[in-house]
């Protein structure tokens, strides 16, 4: 599915006829400028709870000249293992990383003689989970249509507060979600043994991000 494809979904809930091409700016108020708006917002929205496929494990992020750590610009949130950082409280302000027992950005240049791991006493920190945002293109497309779908049933309820749309569209969200959960367990290397790869116990049902340690061989 295309984006484009994507905002016609949109635009056909409230009956509207489709585009042939994205508006050049979702700040124009346009029936499809104002669906295009809608699907990106609610693609961070969902990209936010952190799936396998836009999730990363022991990401590195480097010192600046200023002592502080800042993630990359497409960084939705990143966790510190306590197991790595025992005597620290790190936390994602922004784009940068804040030390919350100390009450500051710039730490880097500073030395834990307590670290338990040789690489927490380099310039560089490492968070055991780092979900980022993805183009519309880059994403699977059991995520690109419960997007879709769900945003055409906030675009529906925003614009037309049609009961009637807003009952059949919830239906198609429910579904959509469902598919992608699916598609999320099957990559998860589900076993009955020790559960899967975030480390997550059979039986305990699914929530997004919810268990991120790592199975180790």
């Amino acid at each position: 599915m295309t984006e484009l494809e994507a905002v016609n979904t949109i635009l056909a809930t409230i009956g509207e006829a489709g585009v042939s091409s994205l508006a050049a700016s979702t700040n124009e108020i346009t029936d499809a400028s104002l669906a295009m708006r809608t699907l990106r917002e609610v693609a961070l929205d969902v990209q936010s709870e952190g799936w396998s496929w836009n999730t990363e494990f022991d990401v590195e992020i480097p010192a600046t000249a200023a002592n502080v750590y800042v993630v990359s610009g497409d960084t939705l949130s990143v966790k510190f293992s306590p197991n790595d950082y025992p005597y620290n409280q790190y936390v994602l302000r922004g784009l940068r990383v804040y030390d919350k027992l100390n009450h500051r950005f710039d730490f880097a240049g500073e030395i834990n003689s307590q670290a338990l791991h040789a690489r927490e006493v380099i310039k560089a920190l490492y968070c055991n989970v780092g979900t980022t945002t993805w183009v519309w293109t880059d994403l699977p497309h059991a995520a690109q249509q419960y997007i879709a779908v769900r945003a055409a049933r906030i675009f529906s309820d925003r614009y037309v507060a049609s009961s009637i749309v807003f009952t059949y569209t919830a239906a198609d969200e429910d579904q959509a979600r469902t598919l992608l959960i699916r598609s999320e367990e099957s990559n998860l290397s589900n076993n009955l043994l020790w559960g899967n790869d975030r480390g997550g116990g059979q039986g305990l049902g699914y929530v997004p991000a919810a268990t991120t340690r790592l199975r180790f061989h």
